[in-house]
């Protein structure tokens, strides 16, 4: 249901004549937010739970969705390449859970790949490639990577053709990349800060990730609102202040906010809590100031008639 509406809202809004900024925030909102949930869902699936995978996966599918909206920033067009996340994607994803749940859940994928499709039996692969046998896990997170790696290249490819044709700097472009890196490395580095009390603490690690989505989205949200007001490139924001002062102080000899579990508690659910209202404030801002200024309700049709 998720993906089918994402592919024809654009549509359906342009037949009722509803198309608008706020269509589009709407689109790629939910996109950045359904990110951080898709992600969690997959990671349990796969057995990943509190570890290095789960945040390298992570960062790989927010890394695809943030290249994808700033691509859109500096061509003004949204490139969909042949393996698309809302759609081909999805369908990835529902097929990960079908299998999950027919071959006996996460231990499918937490098992070699010899012993998954059962080459294991095969006397030569189990005696001269049983150094190839890693995890499904592991090898599925590693081609994520591979495709982003891939992304990266065509995006910026399309940014430097859309320069060249309008004669802009093709390397000022890549300065929009800084705010992912900073957002990205901070959280990293407060994760593996502290001696790891984000990993170690289960009932943190959740959390701690939502808190990161919500970042996230707000960041894209602020990317879109520059692209479809033509405004300038939101290189810094708030936001980044909660994941830089959480990253320094889980580095510090001794540290200030994390300086027990409560207290790491304390840090993880304030900073969660910030998130929360930014982004909803965030929310309210945009919806209603876009529906004042272009007559367009949020959650109505409005009919051509009443338009006139």
């Amino acid at each position: 249901m998720y993906q089918s509406l994402d592919s024809i809202d654009g549509k359906q809004a342009r037949r009722t004549g509803m198309a608008g900024p706020l269509g589009e925030l709407f689109d790629h909102g939910c996109d950045a937010l359904n990110t951080i949930l898709e992600n969690l869902l997959v990671s349990e699936a796969m057995g990943l739970g509190r570890s290095y995978w789960s945040i390298l996966s992570l960062a790989a599918a927010m890394a695809n969705f943030y290249l994808t909206t700033w691509e859109e920033a500096h061509t003004h067009t949204l490139y969909l390449s042949a393996f698309s996340g809302p759609v081909e994607g999805i369908l990835m994803v529902c097929t990960m859970y079908c299998f999950a749940g027919i071959f006996g859940g996460p231990s499918f994928y937490l098992q070699g790949v010899f012993n998954a499709t059962g080459l294991s039996k095969v006397p030569y692969v189990r005696e001269n490639l049983a150094w190839a046998n890693w995890p499904v896990s592991d090898i599925l997170v590693s081609l994520a990577i591979a495709g982003l790696i891939g992304n990266a290249l065509a995006s910026y490819g399309n940014v430097y053709k859309a320069c060249v044709r309008e004669k802009r700097s093709v390397f000022k472009p890549l300065l929009g990349l800084i705010p992912f890196v900073v957002l990205t490395t901070s959280n990293v580095a407060w994760m593996l800060g502290n001696q790891s009390q984000l990993f170690v603490q289960g009932p943190l690690f959740v959390p701690f990730l939502i808190f990161w989505g919500l970042s996230f989205a707000y960041l894209v949200g602020l990317v879109i609102i520059s692209h479809v007001c033509k405004g300038p490139f939101p290189y810094w924001n708030w936001i980044f202040v909660p994941s830089i002062l959480g990253a320094v102080d889980a580095h510090l000899p001794q540290s200030i906010l994390q300086n027990s579990a409560i207290a790491t508690q304390w840090t993880v659910y304030g900073a969660l809590l910030l998130s929360s209202a930014v982004y909803a404030y965030f929310v309210y801002d945009v919806i209603s100031t876009i529906t004042e200024e272009t007559g367009k309700p949020c959650f109505t049709v409005v009919s051509k008639d009443r338009k006139d």
